[in-house]
């Protein structure tokens, strides 16, 4: 049974005098926690292919995640965990629509290309220690569900030490508006990330830091009332339409994140609080409008038993 208790406090006015650039960004694809293992799947390969990502462990826990970019928006930064065999790698970052066509069988995918992003050199490897994040700039629109890939040959960039099939080949490259094709071959994680911002004009520039101009604008924060909890359904209503983040802490540490789209006027949004341990918990709640002004953050106190 939960109880709760709807107290709504502000957070310190310190934190919340001026948003940090990058608080409306969106993360998305790869944890990049790993180096690559058992990788090169196109060194073998005369011309480039395209690797597809599809799944990737999701924080906190690693659960899978099929799901692609998780909003609208513009990607403004790659990540890549890689290293280049023989010889400097070229790398195509780009955008494809991913799905299988039966459930029951991982080893193929069908996809199609979405987009294609800037074209960046990855160096060979220099021999021991961590394999760096190389990260790059982009402006590359992304639909919701959308996922990453690279182009390329001499590359490593897939973890596929336990023979996940998270990832697809697909040779020769994916092409933007071609029909879907079947992968040629699984494999592990795609070590690629990105970040999405907002594009609230439409102009293909992202508005945090891409786009100034939108963000001077508007510069009227999102406001969050009636805050309440409903069972495990958190209440509430927003002056403006904005990206609700709501963290669940428990003893300091967040053990839980949850990141909405909520219209202006009421919105609801169910917690999950079935797949949390018994105990107290705090839900920090935070919205985000797309010109990145950030809303005073509120709490409301959970408990689980």
């Amino acid at each position: 049974m939960i109880r709760t208790t709807s107290t709504a406090l502000a957070v310190g006015m310190a934190l919340l005098a001026l948003p940090s650039v990058g608080e409306a960004s969106t993360s998305f694809g790869s944890r990049l926690d790993h180096d690559p293992a058992s990788s090169g799947e196109c060194t073998e390969l005369l011309t480039p292919c395209t690797l597809a990502s599809y799944i990737h462990p999701s924080a906190p826990n690693g659960d899978p995640y099929a799901g692609g970019a998780p909003v609208d928006g513009v990607i403004t930064k790659f990540r890549i965990r890689a290293f280049a065999e023989g010889g400097p790698a070229p790398v195509t970052f780009r955008l494809v629509n991913i799905s299988r066509p039966d459930p029951q069988n991982a080893e193929t995918a069908l996809a199609s290309g979405a987009g294609t992003g800037p074209t960046v050199t990855i160096p060979p490897s220099m021999g021991g220690g961590d394999v760096p994040i190389l990260e790059f700039p982009g402006s590359l629109p992304v639909k919701r569900g959308q996922h990453l890939a690279i182009d390329g040959t001499n590359v490593w960039a897939t973890y596929d030490s336990s023979g996940d099939k998270f990832s697809y080949r697909f040779d020769p490259p994916l092409v933007d508006g071609q029909a879907p094709r079947t992968s040629n071959q699984a494999t592990g994680q795609l070590l690629v990330a990105a970040d999405i911002e907002p594009d609230v004009d439409g102009d293909g520039l992202g508005d945090e830091t891409q786009d100034p101009a939108v963000r001077r604008a508007d510069t009227k924060k999102p406001r969050i009332s009636g805050l309440k909890l409903d069972g495990s359904k958190l209440r509430y209503r927003l002056s403006e339409e904005a990206r609700v983040s709501v963290r669940v802490k428990k003893g300091g540490r967040t053990v839980k994140t949850i990141s909405r789209k909520g219209r202006a006027g009421r919105n609801r949004l169910a917690i999950g609080s079935g797949k949390l341990a018994d105990g107290r918990y705090t839900l920090v709640v935070k919205a985000t409008d797309a010109a990145g002004n950030a809303s005073a953050a509120k709490r409301v106190a959970l408990r689980v038993r």
